[in-house]
């Protein structure tokens, strides 16, 4: 078939194309009825015909659930009482039953809705293979047909075998004659619906393509006109495209102009940005300076009154056991002297705890977690206030400056929550954020609360400034949450620098060096 075309305005238009289009729209508006009488319909009426078999199989199976009982083992006329015949009557009625049996293993029909056919004995192949397989059965009866025991059914009739089963052995069997001619009925009356709906919807749509074709066949014509219109217009915005460009060099002279000027502030951007580093690196570094004059001057103090004062009250105790056993004799004297050596020993116990505060062994010895671990326990006993620690990830040890700075974090935010919180419990969580090198520090208790907008008001402020000025010379982030009546809570973000790989393997050593200071404690 040769194509012609129309080739105005450099628009080639297939005419052939249309009529090609219309050609196949009739075809498939003749192979739609053959399609729906040969394939469709036979489908759906098997899709219905397979559902209703199975819907019977259900209810069948679920009559003789709910009314036989579980414990029966055997089938008998004891099970038939007034109550289940109800059920099996109001069953019937309500589902359209044809027909409802309870039959033997051999046979024997022990009940049915029919009741000349009780006594009367099955022995079709369906009703052994269900006695003997132990799985239900059904069938359609069309109207008219014969049924697997030879009775002309008088509709559609799906003849259904359920196996009433107790410790897997089949002791009886439940039948029922499940009618569904009102359902082929509405079926096939919905089919009828549907041809009478679908053919005509399909000769408009062979009709709506014809005048589809046509109206397109005119914007094709109307498309012509219009690009002769667009070929004067491009010639007129060729000539704007010609004054725009020169428009553009006039910009780009601009642009490069700006550029340089962008330039330049970019780099007093960076100059001042350069200093802000180096100021902060100073800050850093001077509160290091600091930090590690504060440790070496509390440890310094810790070793004189350790050397020293623990010495001297040691010595003070041992002179007074010494001269309480030369004052047996006299009672008053010896309780006297028994008083001052206890209060020696005090002394002694508030020394040691003193020289805890000022420089924990746990935290040069074992690390941040076990002198955490030991505040959270012992440092706060003396207060009345508990204190819990979670630990989160897997903790390692952190350099040395960076463990002091986090302790003491601690320490003050828990002092803080002794003196003005007024409560007795208080959270410690210490994440160790694996993959980002970082250690997140969460403090949080129930006390009384504040307002952070009036932080600097009061006096305490000044504790929680310390410890925001500390986290952001490390380069971290500090935030506070609080409301009055609702408890604070302070959580500090800070870079980590992995400086060991010694890693704390279980809670066992810190245990174990609590023990230890005890036991030097009692001492």
């Amino acid at each position: 078939m040769k194509k012609k075309f129309d080739t105005k305005c450099g628009i080639a238009i297939p005419t052939t194309f249309f009529r090609s289009l219309v050609f196949f729209s009739l075809l498939a508006v003749l192979a739609l009825p053959i399609y729906t009488f040969f394939f469709l319909t036979p489908a759906v009426e098997g899709f219905i015909i397979r559902a209703q078999e199975q819907q019977a199989v259900r209810l069948a199976v679920h009559m003789e659930s709910k009314m036989i009982p579980d414990k029966s083992q055997q089938l008998g006329k004891h099970i038939l009482t007034a109550d289940v015949l109800k059920k099996i009557r109001g069953t019937s009625r309500d589902f359209n039953l044809f027909k409802v049996r309870i039959l033997f293993p051999d046979g024997e029909v022990l009940f049915s809705t029919k009741e000349e056919e009780i006594g009367t004995v099955v022995s079709t192949k369906e009703f052994l293979q269900t006695v003997k397989g132990g799985k239900s059965y059904s069938q359609l009866t069309p109207k008219g047909e014969k049924s697997s025991e030879g009775t002309i059914m008088p509709g559609d009739i799906v003849e259904t075998y359920a196996p009433i089963l107790r410790d897997g052995k089949t002791i009886g069997v439940f039948e029922i004659y499940y009618d569904i001619s009102a359902t082929e009925e509405k079926m096939r009356g919905m089919l009828s619906l549907f041809y009478i709906t679908l053919f005509p919807i399909v000769f408009i749509l062979f009709i709506a393509v014809i005048l589809s074709c046509r109206k397109a066949g005119m914007n094709i014509t109307r498309r012509i006109e219009a690009e002769e219109k667009l070929l004067e217009q491009s010639a007129e915005l060729q000539q704007r495209n010609d004054e725009l460009t020169e428009l553009i060099i006039v910009c780009r002279e601009r642009q490069q102009r700006l550029e340089t000027a962008q330039k330049a502030r970019q780099e007093a951007q960076d100059r001042v940005q350069e200093e802000l580093l180096k100021r902060q690196k100073m800050q850093a570094d001077l509160l290091r300076h600091v930090v590690e004059a504060q440790e070496d001057e509390r440890a310094r103090i810790a070793r004189e009154l350790h050397d020293e004062t623990a010495q001297t009250l040691t010595a003070a105790s041992l002179n007074f056991a010494t001269l309480k056993n030369q004052l047996d004799g006299k009672p008053e004297l010896s309780d006297l002297v028994h008083n001052l050596q206890n209060l020696c020993k005090q002394m002694n116990q508030d020394l040691y705890r003193l020289v805890h505060d000022l420089r924990p062994a746990q935290l040069d010895d074992l690390g941040l977690v076990p002198a955490l671990r030991y505040l959270t326990d012992e440092g706060l006993r003396n207060t009345g206030m508990k204190a819990s620690l979670q630990v989160i990830g897997k903790p390692k040890r952190l350099e040395p400056f960076l463990e002091t700075v986090i302790f003491r974090i601690v320490q003050e935010a828990l002092t803080n929550i002794t003196r003005h919180a007024e409560t007795d419990f208080a959270a410690v969580r210490l994440e160790f954020v694996k993959g980002k090198g970082l250690v997140k520090l969460l403090i949080r208790d129930e006390g009384k609360g504040f307002d952070p907008a009036k932080l600097n008001e009061v006096r305490h402020g000044w504790g929680l400034a310390g410890i925001e000025e500390r986290v952001k010379a490390l380069n971290g982030s500090f935030r506070i949450e609080s409301a009055p009546g609702k408890g604070t809570s302070l959580e500090a973000v800070v870079p980590v620098q992995q400086l060991a790989v010694c890693q704390i393997v279980g809670e066992s050593e810190p245990v174990q060096s609590r023990e230890t200071e005890d036991g030097a404690q009692d001492a």
